[in-house]
Order: C-alpha cells, then structure tokens, then sequence
C-alpha cells in the first residue's frame, strides 16, 4: 500500500494526518534543534565563549534525548542541565537578582547585543515546542512538558549570565 500524502508515520506502523499535534510538535523540536544550531554557528563565527557555545551544545543533546523519549514512547529521565538539577533550575531562574544581580527578564533590544537577542529568540522557541508538547500530549508526556519548561529556564539563565558578565541591563 502507499502512504497518501497527506498522512505521515507517527510510529513505524502508524500512520497520521500531517496535521496531528504530535507531528506538529515534532516539527516544533525539529526547527527548535536547527535554530540552535545556527545559534552555535554565528556566536562561534563571533569568537563566542567557549562555554556558552558548550552550554548550547547541551541545550542541542537535550531536544534530541527529548526527541528520541518521545518517538520511542520512552520516558524522559535527565534531571538537569548547565551543572544544575531541574530544581535548582526552576530556583535560579525565579530569583535572578538573587543569583546572577540582574532584574527578572531584561527584554532584549538592540542595545543589549546580537547574543543576548539569538538567546531570547532561542528561549521563545523552546516555549513555542512547550506549548505544542501541552497540545500533543496534554498530561500523558509530562516529563517532556517539563523538560521543555525547565529547558527555556536554563535559555534564561544563560541570558542572566550574559547580563551578569558584562552586558548592560540597565
């Protein structure tokens, strides 16, 4: 038999309409991964730290472990990034002024420079698959719905870390 056009492989034996919230979400993680890439490669073109461009490169492993739960119907098990458990995550990011002497989300404009813009831009697109992950899955795929939150968490404090080493906020 062949797969009509409008329908695509959700599972190796199953077949959706293209318009199922599980393969638009799909596609959500999909632009998310190139973004980031193309994220790495400017800031690497710039002379980036070497540490946010390895930071980056978690963010990258992680929408792909992301990826890989979610086609095998694999739990998501990772419980961190950026040397920090999802609590302490979810802590630092709720109290910037705490932990990195900055104001809670410093909205980007140019001013603030062409890294901190590509990290909100980054930020916005992992939200964006969060919701699409909510729309998909409800509350059957919470670890991914978590991880996707606590993903854009560790996007903001990388933003609070650029602020924090030098770049103007006030």
């Amino acid at each position: 038999m062949k797969k009509p056009e409008h329908m695509t492989h959700l599972r190796h034996d199953t077949l959706v309409p293209k318009s199922d919230p599980r393969i638009f979400f799909r596609g959500k993680l999909d632009s998310l991964g190139a973004q980031v890439v193309l994220a790495q490669c400017e800031l690497a073109a710039a002379d980036a730290k070497p540490a946010l461009l390895a930071d980056l490169q978690e963010i990258l492993d992680v929408l792909r472990e992301i990826t890989r739960a979610e086609v095998l119907e694999q739990s998501f098990e990772r419980d961190g990034i950026l040397g920090l458990t999802w609590a302490e995550l979810r802590k630092q990011s709720h109290a910037p002024q705490a932990y990195f002497g900055v104001r809670a989300m410093v909205l980007p404009d140019a001013s603030l420079g062409r890294t901190y813009a590509l990290l909100n831009v980054l930020r916005t697109a992992v939200r964006e698959a969060e919701v699409a992950a909510a729309m998909a899955f409800d509350t059957e795929r919470s670890d991914i719905v978590q991880a996707l939150n606590r993903l854009s968490s560790a996007v903001y404090i990388l933003m609070c870390r650029l602020l924090r080493d030098g770049v103007s906020a006030e």
